[in-house]
């Protein structure tokens, strides 16, 4: 049983305002409006609040959206904003964050890739801050997959031992928060299966699959900017339990 895919949409590469360290050339990051899908920089989903933050690609005058999509749901609020040039300083990378005149009124929190090792799949961003508010972004250096549905977040990471791990998240702030290696964000997941298999990898598009308990849970996303789109299944028996749509996410290109 295969999840139906969104209409096709073509969309352009984004330019990068500020430093193109705080894109990956590893990954690709989309999200869906209106019933579209289009290219951004970077997708930030919250591990200390019911958020995902998107930064959308630079427009006149280097104008930004910031959308807040709350969880769960998605409904969204968005600021405009303007991004400055990096400043870095010990490893880690702070992008200022300015309002339309010229304010600056937060901040974006990276590490530099050159200080992960084995090295970063996908934006390599651990905070965004906007005003007294700071949200911590769920990173790991191994993501192959890091998306958002209308009820859950969902995270695939590659690990030497088990394969592929498969994490999903109720929207609940009570899961606690935890650190990762160098300086990333994660939760305690409602959810965790290890031993996953990559079973598809044709014409850009991925399949992930993981069995727990009589279920089988597949993951697609396509790392296509011409044929986007993505989402999760759960089957039992043959039969579908679940089937969720993917409203932003974040794949790595190397599966």
């Amino acid at each position: 049983m295969r999840l139906a895919w969104a209409l096709a949409v073509i969309v352009a590469a984004v330019p990068m305002a500020g430093d193109a360290q705080l894109a990956s050339e590893k990954s690709i990051s989309l999200v869906k409006r209106d019933g579209h899908w289009t290219t951004v920089p970077l997708i930030c989903d919250a591990t200390n609040r019911d958020r995902v933050f998107v930064l959308g690609a630079p427009g006149r005058n280097g104008q930004m959206d910031l959308i807040s999509f709350a969880k769960p749901g998605l409904s969204a609020q968005r600021v405009s904003v303007r991004l400055g040039p990096g400043d870095p300083g010990a490893g880690q990378i702070y992008y200022p964050l300015f309002n339309l005149v010229g304010r600056e009124v937060g901040n974006i929190h990276a590490i530099n890739p050159g200080m992960v090792e084995p090295g970063a799949t996908t934006p390599a961003v651990t905070a965004i801050t906007l005003g007294r508010e700071t949200t911590n972004c769920r990173f790991a250096a191994q993501t192959r997959v890091l998306a958002v549905t209308a009820r859950r977040s969902i995270q695939i990471v590659r690990t030497e031992r088990n394969g592929y791990r498969y994490t999903a998240y109720s929207f609940d702030t009570a899961l606690p928060e935890t650190s990762q290696p160098w300086g990333g964000h994660d939760n305690r997941p409602s959810l965790a299966i290890d031993g996953g298999r990559l079973v598809d990898q044709s014409n850009g598009r991925r399949v992930y699959e993981f069995t727990n308990r009589g279920f089988v849970y597949r993951v697609m996303v396509s790392v296509r900017p011409d044929h986007p789109g993505g989402g999760v299944e759960v089957t039992q028996d043959g039969r579908n339990v679940l089937r969720e749509a993917f409203g932003a996410y974040t794949a790595a290109v190397v599966p």
